[in-house]
Formats: structure tokens, C-alpha cells, sequence
């Protein structure tokens, strides 16, 4: 077992670590630093998102980028994605949730994993209406995953993905 014996003593007047007779002149590097005995809390730990968080924050991220191609459709620009792999930038093909129909409606299906979620029971896709309805939809559908509306679904469909 080892012990430790403290060269310094406490001063009962200042609180203050005083050096033993024998320190003196010993210029050390800590010795120029004003050091207290005040305990400073450590910082707080990262809190990891739980299951439904993490898949909340995963599907609203993929319909903002939805959101993203669909205002460069509207614009006439070309779809592109550009994703980060180890130090390489590059453009990959998006997968749109949508698809518009001869006669110009368009419509969509919010997919988790590349499953399509099934909206209140009720079916797989969203009628949207033209093209330019669609980001506010997708808007619509983000207030419904932050509220919880989509977790049975979510839930689901990362059950189905994981098979």
C-alpha cells in the first residue's frame, strides 16, 4: 500500500497551501500558476438520444433533404447530392419520394429506411396535387413526426428493414 505524505501544510488564516522551509527557491513551472482549492464541476456527459429520438431526428432529416430536391425541381435545376465519404466529396443519385403522374398530380410516400410508412392505417402515399404543394406538404409531415404521430410507423418500418 502506498501513502502519500503532503510536503505543503494549509495555513489556518489565508486557507492558502504554504511550501515547506526546504522548497524555498525551487522555481518550478506550477509555481508561477495561482492555484485554489475551489472545485469546479465537470462537464456534463452527452446525452445519447433514446431509439425514438434518433429515428425522429433521422426521418425529419430525410424529408428536408426530400424538401431540398424539390425546390430544385421547381427551379429547373438538376437533382444532385453531395455526401462526405472519408475525405472525398461525392454527387450520388437521389432517390425521390415522389412521382407525378401524366396528368400532373404528384405523389409521394415518406419511406424510413427505404420502407414506406403506412399513414394512419390508411395507405403507403400522399396526394400532393402539383408539384409546387409538395415542400409544404413535406412541412406538414415534419410537424407530424415532432409530435409523435409517426412513431408507430417509424417503429414499424425499422422492424421491417432490420429483416
Amino acid at each position: 500500500m502506498l501513502w502519500f505524505v503532503s510536503v505543503f501544510e494549509i495555513s489556518e488564516a489565508s486557507n492558502e497551501l504554504e511550501k515547506p522551509h526546504w522548497w524555498k527557491g525551487k522555481m518550478g513551472h506550477l509555481d508561477k500558476l495561482n492555484i485554489s482549492r475551489r472545485v469546479i464541476a465537470a462537464a456534463r456527459p452527452r446525452r445519447k438520444l433514446d431509439t425514438v429520438e434518433y429515428r425522429r431526428e433521422k426521418l425529419i432529416a430525410n424529408v428536408e433533404e426530400q424538401i431540398e430536391l424539390a425546390n430544385l425541381k421547381l427551379q429547373g435545376k438538376p437533382a444532385q447530392i453531395k455526401r462526405k465519404r472519408g475525405h472525398d466529396i461525392v454527387t450520388v443519385r437521389p432517390r425521390l419520394w415522389w412521382a407525378t403522374e401524366p396528368d400532373g398530380h404528384v405523389y409521394t410516400q415518406i419511406r424510413y429506411n427505404k420502407v414506406p410508412l403506412n399513414i394512419l392505417g390508411q395507405g403507403t402515399s400522399i396526394e400532393v396535387g402539383p408539384l409546387k404543394k409538395l415542400p409544404s406538404v413535406y412541412k406538414t409531415v415534419i410537424r407530424a413526426i415532432e409530435a409523435g404521430e409517426l412513431d408507430n410507423s417509424i417503429d414499424n418500418a425499422a422492424k421491417k428493414s432490420r429483416r
